[in-house]
């Protein structure tokens, strides 16, 4: 056999005849070895009977020769060898047997160690012959995963689906490693794309044979055609059922024409559901990812919720199905699905399907509520986290917390670059806080209970009703600043009567609102100085001040009107120093008008120092008889060297004094 088999006599090169003689040679070999196995088997079987007889003699002859005993042992170790080695070779002639039966040129040097055995199967591999690569596989007990793998690709290209999941389910038997890589080549085999349709190309050929007829002498065969394309001259798939899948296609493709914006799928529903029934099997972690791929977002999005069909037993999908982490499921977590959502412009997918089952008459299982309440929640601190609250505003509407949605609409108010659509976003907020103080009302024995329980409480339900009135007022307040300013466009934050009181930022905030707000609507800045609790004379004397930098006489007159009586008259004399200050320092003017309207002399010295009327000043504070003015005019006059008012300070200094 080793000379006659050889790879010297079988060259890969090697002519038919050369085969041909050596697989009858192979022929003779398999029954030359046959019968000599059997007479092994013949021979080391009377031995055994011999060796049996010879343990159940008597005790009486242990007397026997004990070299005859180890002769009889060595031959039978010899007997075993030889029909251990008749099994390998008639092993190794069946195998040749078959290979160069079937067509395949191979030799004993191919099948005499590990690596020799492992080309032949590649060999196999890449020439397509995969029965015989899985044969070869398990005579030389090498792996036959590479076989089957191969295998299942190339049914799979051919778009035999079942053939090709019975051969991968053979490889993924047998394979030790990580699945999913094996799968993802899988998926990548059938996204690959269609293949080719014969029935087409026939067509083709068709067409080129009866052109070709008039111009070639020789005419072309069909079979011939196809081999110069490399094509296989049968299709296993009828003109018919093509025309079926089509019908699938256009099916599949409306079911999915509110994704006009959204990735579309390469894959028609045969090739997509093969990907999936992959994906299922073998790596649900790939299985979300894939199909948002192939633009499938609401049956990815279903993944993650009960089925709303009850089960035979009737009980939901998710009762049936127990998890430690309810959240976290075989194809990942809820922030994953977010993450996805939000990549592929999905998140309105998401919130219809928890839209769907929540709105579904068979939505009353306890279970079931408590999961979807807590994807909810899970998905809110999602979209907060990462700052969506557009998003955030949409599941907290769904959840049914109205004080929460009212703080979310407060926040886009604060992210708003119109009025328009601040406006509409503080309308919203008024609503939820009345929604949720009409439901703390009908509700408000169940919330007594609930208090003693206050570690389980929301961040919303920890309001109190008096909070939530507090916020509600503040909205209102809010959408009057909005319309009475008027701020059509730009960042409309910076109106926000929001924020933490005790921060110096919000507080200086809500001070330049109000004092803008006095110019147009002084009610609405007065309601709003005492809701706030803001320093009023700072804010008066600020309004007194702008209107008086833009020389406003008329609006400050009537903003003086306004506030008279309001404040005390120290804190009147505050105020109208501020206006006066800026007509004095900055447009060098002698307000004498708003000087008079003071009330305190005092100030009133000051203000006519300040405009440089030290005589007025003077006049002022001798009536008064304040020593202190006097010698204060005495001093500023001396600075300004006005003797004759210096003069008349001595004077009246002398004689007081």
């Amino acid at each position: 056999m080793k000379v006659v088999l050889s790879s010297l006599q079988l060259p890969l090169n090697a002519s038919m005849d050369n085969v041909a003689r050596a697989y009858h040679a192979t022929e003779t070999y398999v029954q030359a070895i046959s019968y000599s196995k059997n007479l092994l088997k013949k021979l080391t079987g009377s031995s055994d009977l011999s060796s049996g007889s010879e343990r159940s003699r008597d005790a009486d002859d242990v007397s026997v020769d004990a070299g005859s005993s180890s002769t009889g042992v060595q031959h039978q170790d010899e007997l075993s060898d030889l029909l251990a080695q008749a099994d390998m070779w008639l092993g190794r002639a069946e195998l040749l047997q078959s290979l160069l039966g079937s067509g395949i040129i191979a030799s004993l040097d191919d099948i005499a160690g590990k690596e020799s055995s492992t080309s032949l199967r590649d060999r196999l591999v890449s020439d397509e012959r995969y029965s015989m690569a899985v044969y070869t596989s398990k005579k030389c007990k090498i792996d036959a995963f590479p076989v089957w793998v191969a295998w299942g690709h190339a049914l799979v290209r051919m778009e035999h689906y079942a053939q090709a999941r019975v051969k991968f389910k053979q490889a993924l038997q047998q394979f030790k490693g990580d699945a999913p890589p094996v799968v993802l080549d899988i998926i990548n085999t059938i996204e690959g794309g269609p293949p080719v349709d014969v029935s087409s190309v026939r067509s083709m050929y068709e067409h080129v044979a009866k052109s070709a007829a008039t111009i070639f002498d020789d005419s072309l065969s069909a079979d011939s055609y196809l081999n110069v394309l490399y094509m296989p001259s049968t299709f296993p798939r009828s003109e018919r059922s093509r025309q079926s899948r089509d019908s699938l296609d256009s099916q599949f493709s409306s079911a999915n024409s509110y994704l006009e914006d959204g990735p579309r799928s390469n894959l028609d529903s045969v090739r997509y559901a093969e990907c999936i029934h992959y994906l299922q099997e073998y790596a649900r972690p790939q299985m979300l990812a894939f199909m948002f791929r192939h633009g499938h977002y609401a049956e990815a999005c279903s993944l993650f919720f009960p089925s709303s069909e009850p089960t035979a037993e009737g009980e939901t999908s998710l009762s049936s199905v127990p998890r430690s982490d309810p959240l976290t499921t075989d194809y990942g977590t809820i922030d994953d699905l977010c993450d996805l959502c939000l990549g592929y412009g999905a998140m309105s997918v998401l919130e219809d399907t928890i839209l769907a089952i929540t709105q579904s008459p068979t939505y009353h299982d306890t279970t079931v509520i408590q999961y979807m309440n807590t994807v909810l929640t899970r998905i809110c601190n999602y979209c907060e986290m990462h700052r969506h609250y557009n998003y955030l505003y949409n599941f907290l509407v769904l959840k049914g917390d109205h004080v929460a949605s009212g703080l979310c609409c407060i926040q886009l108010f604060m992210n708003s670059m119109s009025q328009e659509e601040s406006l509409k976003h503080l309308g919203h907020a008024k609503t939820h806080f009345e929604e949720a103080l009409s439901v703390r009302d009908r509700t408000i024995e169940a919330t007594k209970l609930v208090s003693r329980t206050a570690r389980n409480k929301s961040a919303s339900e920890k309001l109190t009703r008096e909070m939530i009135m507090k916020f509600s007022t503040r909205v209102s307040y809010q959408m009057d600043v909005v319309k009475v300013l008027n701020s059509v466009d730009g960042p409309q934050w910076k109106t926000s009567l929001f924020g933490n009181p005790t921060d110096p930022e919000t507080l200086r905030r809500r001070c330049m609102v109000v004092e803008t707000l006095a110019e147009k609507h002084f009610d609405l800045a007065f309601r709003m100085l005492h809701e706030f609790d803001l320093p009023v004379v700072d804010v008066y004397a600020g309004v007194a001040a702008s209107l008086a930098e833009r020389k406003k006489g008329g609006q400050l007159t009537e903003f003086l009107k306004n506030i008279r009586g309001t404040i005390e008259d120290d804190e009147w004399d505050q105020v109208l120093g501020a206006a006066i200050n800026v007509y004095a320092n900055k447009h060098k003017e002698r307000p004498d008008r708003l000087i008079d309207m003071l009330i305190s002399n005092h100030r009133k010295v000051l203000a006519c120092v300040v405009c440089g009327r030290l005589k007025s000043a003077f006049q002022i504070a001798s009536r008064s008889g304040s020593v202190a003015d006097v010698q204060y005019v005495a001093h500023q006059a001396l600075h300004a060297n006005a003797l004759p008012v210096l003069d008349m300070c001595k004077q009246w200094l002398a004689q007081y004094m």
